[in-house]
């Protein structure tokens, strides 16, 4: 692994929103042995989920072993992402939320299509994004 975080991300129904067959996004940010988890980052929401997220090891070998987990509907991510990807949004959170909002707007342009974002902050510095099946 390198500087930049890993941000596992999982598609799948919801089956916390009583049974609406909702989607929801599963996100797991991971970062590597020598990398300190920033606090912005660190103190976000945590799930415990009720079925586990399939952790691959061979994407996240050398990694810490904390991992921060985000699990929202989209409607959640849409208020999450509105506000963690502004200009004045920390960059660590920038860095695990700006490739996030750029995944969910390519795949729902219509709900995410809306949403304003930090251009100017480094796409070098971008968590690397992988989809779980």
């Amino acid at each position: 692994m390198n500087n930049r975080p890993l941000l596992l991300v999982q598609e799948r129904q919801s089956e916390l929103t009583n049974n609406t067959g909702e989607t929801e996004f599963i996100a797991i940010a991971v970062y590597g042995n020598n990398v300190e988890v920033p606090i912005t980052v660190s103190t976000q929401r945590i799930f415990a989920g009720e079925k586990p997220f399939r952790f691959p090891t061979e994407f996240t070998k050398g990694a810490t072993k904390s991992r921060i987990v985000y699990q929202y509907s989209l409607a959640q991510w849409h208020e999450l992402l509105e506000t963690t990807t502004r200009q004045s949004s920390p960059e660590s959170l920038k860095q695990l939320m700006i490739p996030m909002l750029l995944h969910l707007r390519k795949n729902f342009p219509d709900i995410f299509g809306d949403i304003e974002y930090d251009r100017d902050f480094n796409a070098d510095q971008y968590a690397e994004l992988i989809t779980i099946a």
